[in-house]
């Protein structure tokens, strides 16, 4: 019987960490796909100009904002 008491108090922890993982796993990947599109939903030409922009500039961007300000500060030396 306390063997047994013994092995629960050692399952447990983990077991609530391992369903603890999966929740919380699951919300984000809901989050993802509410503020993430898929990238099959990027248009082509989107996905292109970034990574030619990225090519270019030999950066890698971390969101539309910054790759936009690139794209903006190409705009203005050719004026």
């Amino acid at each position: 019987m306390v063997e047994e008491e013994q092995l629960v108090e050692r399952l447990v922890p983990r077991i609530e960490e391992k369903i603890r993982y999966r929740v919380v796993r699951s919300i984000i990947n809901a989050l993802e796909e509410q503020f993430y599109p898929p990238e099959e939903l990027f248009r082509e030409e989107f996905v292109k100009s970034v990574e030619e922009a990225e090519k270019e500039s030999g950066r890698i961007f971390k969101d539309r904002e910054e790759l936009k300000e690139y794209l903006e500060s190409l705009a203005e030396e050719d004026v």
